[in-house]
Order: structure tokens, then sequence, then C-alpha cells
């Protein structure tokens, strides 16, 4: 039987307590949560579709078609958010932008030595693992989501960078874990939304 509420909270990556999942009635949605309408796909069922609008970049929208985050007639296409995917994928015209504004507005140097496999990578100032970076927003239909900067940013001190965790995809754009770490994502199947709460989750 498929539960029609369930919610998990996801503890920072570096933290060493467990994650949390909550079915049926311990699954409840705070007044604070930011709620936005859950869709489906009938091409692909077991996923669960967003309704993204946009992602300002240090309070600059960004110039893009709000179509590119829907989904086509053929099924194609879509933001899904996903726990078991680490970082956020975005379409590659999508990301492309987002990249560019997210260096144009950085004060950092770039790193281009491909080091981590991740497209946009920043040297970090010596001795230090704390940088002002541009805020990240996910504009859901229903409410915006913003980031804290540890929710979008991977930093090796041993390598001496700092990098953007998130890349380009082709046709579906997913939300992942990486971007999830202490929010409280509730699912309710029964009113077709998902809701986000910033919580710490390793106090739950």
């Amino acid at each position: 039987m498929k539960e029609a509420k369930f919610s998990y909270c996801l503890t920072s990556m570096d933290d060493s307590k467990a994650s949390v999942l909550l079915l049926g009635s311990l699954a409840k949605a705070t007044k604070d949560a930011i709620s936005t309408p859950l869709l489906t796909n009938p091409s692909q069922p077991s996923f669960y579709y967003l309704s993204l609008e946009g992602i300002p970049v240090g309070g600059t929208q960004l110039s893009i078609e709000q179509s590119i985050f829907d989904v086509s007639d053929d099924g194609s296409g879509g933001v899904i958010i996903d726990s078991g995917t680490t970082i956020t994928y975005l379409e590659k015209s999508v990301f492309d932008t987002l990249k560019k504004e997210f260096i144009s507005q950085s004060n950092l140097q770039l790193d281009k030595s491909s080091s981590t496999g991740l497209d946009v990578c920043f040297s970090l100032p010596s001795e230090t693992t704390q940088v002002e970076v541009p805020k990240l927003v996910f504009h859901f239909k229903g409410g915006d989501l913003e980031l804290p900067a540890e929710s979008y940013m991977i930093a090796d001190s041993k390598l001496g960078v700092a990098c953007l965790a998130m890349g380009a995809s082709n046709g579906m754009s997913i939300f992942g874990n990486v971007q999830q770490q202490n929010i409280l994502v509730n699912h309710d199947l029964e009113k077709e939304t998902i809701s986000f709460v910033p919580t710490q989750c390793d106090q739950l």
C-alpha cells in the first residue's frame, strides 16, 4: 500500500547522525512550509515533479523561458525531486545561463583544474573555507526556497576549492539531495502538494 503522506529530512553531508523518514500521520507540514503543486507525468509515474518557475541568482532573475521547466507532450523534460541524486541537474541552457550569472557575481578566482568533476569551481583563499557567494533561490509556484550556501557549495580544503553543486542535463532537470539538506520535505499525495520546511534535521 502506498502511503498518501510521507516526509524526510536529510542531515548535512558531514553529519554523522542519520536522516529521518516519517510516514503517514507522522508526516505533518507546518504553517511556515513553502508549498508547491506536486505534478505527475503519465510517461514517468514513479517520479515526483515540481512546479519550478525560476532560479534567481543574487536577486537577479535569469533570462530563461519558464516553459523550459514544463513536461513536454511526449513526456520529456520537467523537474523532478530525487533524494537519490546527489547534485541538482538543470536543463543545459538553464544551467549555462545560471553558471554565467553566478560566476559574474562571484569575487573568487575560477579554478579550471577539473579536479572535482564539478563544472563551476573557485580557488579558496588560503587558510579559509568560508567564502561569500551569490544567493540562490528556487522559485516554485507557491513560494520561494532560499538555500543556505552550504546547500549548493561544496568545499574541499585539501584541494583548495569550493564548487557549485549543480550540473547540466539534457531534458529532465533534477532537484538533488545536496540542495535538500536540512529541509523537511513533505509529500502529500492526497492534496497533490510538496512542501519544504527549513529544519535542523539532526535534531528531529
